[in-house]
């Protein structure tokens, strides 16, 4: 398909409206999310919370900060940042 070709324009301009850049690691988020869900869900705070993750988000997760912890790092800092919320 050409440059110039209208069909490659459109598909240009779907990309740009619909994919935004990361500015971070999602991660921390996407556990933080779950342990909030499992409050809201509960109604209580939990007792404990176990995440099973695989390999590579506990890669992620272990050497950023998580938003709004104190400068936590961590899988334990993202759910408490979730159930805390």
């Amino acid at each position: 398909m050409e440059k110039n070709d209208k069909r490659y324009k459109a598909c240009l301009n779907i990309l740009k409206e619909e994919l935004v850049p990361a500015m971070g690691c999602t991660e921390p988020i996407a556990i933080a999310c779950a342990a909030a869900k499992a409050r809201e869900t509960l109604g209580t705070m939990p007792q404990r919370v176990v995440v099973e993750v695989s390999d590579n988000i506990i890669k992620n997760v272990k050497s950023v900060v998580v938003p709004n912890t104190g400068n936590l790092r961590g899988i334990a800092a993202s759910a408490v940042a979730g159930i805390s919320t």
